[in-house]
């Protein structure tokens, strides 16, 4: 029995290193790693690195990973490596939110 795996996020350079490493192998919306014998859906997303400057974090997203969705549920602006969120600016890295397929 294959045990359970939680959703994951991949950093856009680790997903390029897995790639070149031939460890992925990616079909539309699915991402397949053969080492783990498991698929994930993934999308688009974001994790929340630091806030721009070094400043207080008043919304909690330090150490959380977005979807594109979610973002845009919030409100927030996303560009490049960076979020803005209300008045705060973070930096972000961008990558995948991957969740397991049964």
């Amino acid at each position: 029995m294959i045990p359970p795996v939680a959703r994951l996020f991949i950093s856009n350079p680790r997903l390029e290193a897995w790639s070149a490493e031939g460890k992925l192998a990616l079909s539309g919306n699915q991402l397949m790693l053969p080492e783990l014998a498991r698929a994930f859906q993934v999308r688009p997303a974001v994790y929340f690195e630091a806030v721009a400057g070094g400043g207080e974090d008043p919304n909690g997203l330090l150490g959380t990973v977005k979807d594109m969705e979610t973002l845009a549920q919030m409100g927030a602006d996303h560009m490049m490596s960076s979020v803005i969120y209300g008045d705060t600016a973070y930096e972000v890295v961008n990558g995948f939110l991957g969740e397991p397929e049964p």
